[in-house]
């Protein structure tokens, strides 16, 4: 039998209707439904239907026309009325539920997207600040060195003026190479004592080669 029809929808009668009813629409539903009724040329699946719904005509009025079977079905279908309505309650409270959970954490993700958000911009936010107080370290610190370089190289025009001699920028140059690299200063007199050293051995020798010396 289907399972979405009871016997009363098989026979086409209300759940209240009399027994005279009951075996009345047995008769047109017997007379519809009988296999015989199918033309000639009909194929299996169309045979086996119709045996199908047959059955189903003479199961439905073998038990509604008896008052004992009727009875029990009728308790049954009843309870199975009441039941189905309970459950559809049910059913529409869990999806109630299940509404409101989906609600609650979509309302919980939204919160979590905007705490990360907070959270990254944050951290922007720091990482700029510290390339900015890197940046301004590093200004002032190139300000710093500046200044000292000022500093130094005015001292050094001041005893270059006080010793009497020119200062132009290649004394300056001079002065700080010889302040930088203080083993420079230390070749270069050298070379000067070694040039000196020559030029004495040379007026020597020709002091000693010349006619008057002879």
């Amino acid at each position: 039998m289907a399972a979405t029809r009871n016997l009363y929808d098989i026979l086409g009668v209300p759940q209240n209707a009399t027994a005279d009813e009951v075996r009345k629409a047995y008769k047109t539903r017997a007379l519809e439904t009988h296999p015989d009724k199918l033309p000639p040329d009909a194929d299996e699946a169309e045979v086996e239907a119709a045996e199908a719904q047959f059955r189903d005509v003479r199961t439905a009025f073998e038990i509604l026309s008896d008052p004992a079977k009727r009875k029990a079905y009728d308790n049954g279908l009843n309870y199975i009325r009441r039941h189905r309505f309970r459950t559809d309650e049910i059913q529409a409270r869990l999806a109630r539920e299940r509404a409101e959970w989906q609600r609650q954490a979509e309302l919980r993700h939204q919160e979590r997207m905007r705490v990360l958000r907070e959270e990254m911009l944050a951290s922007q936010k720091r990482y700029q600040d510290t390339l900015a107080q890197a940046e301004l370290r590093y200004q002032e610190r190139m300000k710093a060195l500046e200044e000292q370089l000022r500093l130094n190289r005015e001292a050094e025009r001041a005893t270059d003026v006080k010793t009497g001699g020119p200062y132009t920028l290649a004394d300056e140059l001079l002065s700080e190479l010889r302040r930088r690299c203080p083993e420079w200063e230390v070749r270069r007199q050298k070379v000067l004592m070694e040039a000196d050293a020559r030029e004495q051995k040379q007026a020597a020798r020709l002091e000693s080669a010349s006619p008057t010396a002879q």
